[in-house]
Order: C-alpha cells, then structure tokens, then sequence
C-alpha cells in the first residue's frame, strides 16, 4: 500500500455558557498529501497536533467572544434602567419643584 495523502480531523463540543441546551461545536478537517520520502507516522502526529491545537485556539476564541458580547449587553440594560431611573427621578424633582417652589437644592443641603 502506497500512502499519497492524510485527512486528520479535530473537533470540541462544549456548552454555551450563557444559553441552556446550547451546545457550540468547532471541527477543523487538515488534509496533507505526502511527498516521496515522508514519514506517514510523522505526519499525521504533527496534523493531529495541529489540528488539536487550531480547534482549542478557536474554542477559546469563541468563549472569549461570548463572554465579551453577554457583558456589552448586561451593560446595555444595566444603562437603558439608569437612564429610566433618571427620567423619573428629574419627573419627580420637576414635580416637588412645581409643588414647593420656594424650596431650593441649596437649603437641603
């Protein structure tokens, strides 16, 4: 049997880590084809390694990305409910102020 080409492949399911049953899977396929002299053994230990390796990266990659995105838009809620906050908070000084005006900011504090 003459060898003239390897396929490796590697591939990761992990858990979503802010959705429930959400599942994420990156696989990489290499595909190598040998030329006179090379070791097949050798080969394809250092494409499995490779493999491995490039789909770990993206993985990591992915969960960083992830963890980016969850944190902009906790942001973004935790922003539109400070602005709601401050809406109704000027409504209800604008409120005191048309009730009392007499008082002042000044003599509170």
């Amino acid at each position: 049997m003459k060898l003239t080409e390897i396929i490796v492949g590697a591939g990761r399911t992990f858990n979503h880590p802010y959705e429930q049953f959400s599942n994420l899977r990156p696989q990489v396929t290499i595909k190598a084809v040998l030329d006179e002299g090379d070791d097949p053994e050798q080969i394809i230990k250092d494409l499995q390694a490779k493999a491995e390796s490039m789909v770990e990266d993206h993985k990591n990659n992915m969960l960083q990305s992830l963890r980016e995105l969850h944190n902009l838009s906790l942001r973004q809620w935790e922003i539109a409910g400070l602005e709601r906050q401050l809406r109704e908070a000027q409504a209800r000084l604008d409120e005191i102020r048309k009730e009392y005006p007499q008082i002042t900011a000044e003599e509170v504090i």
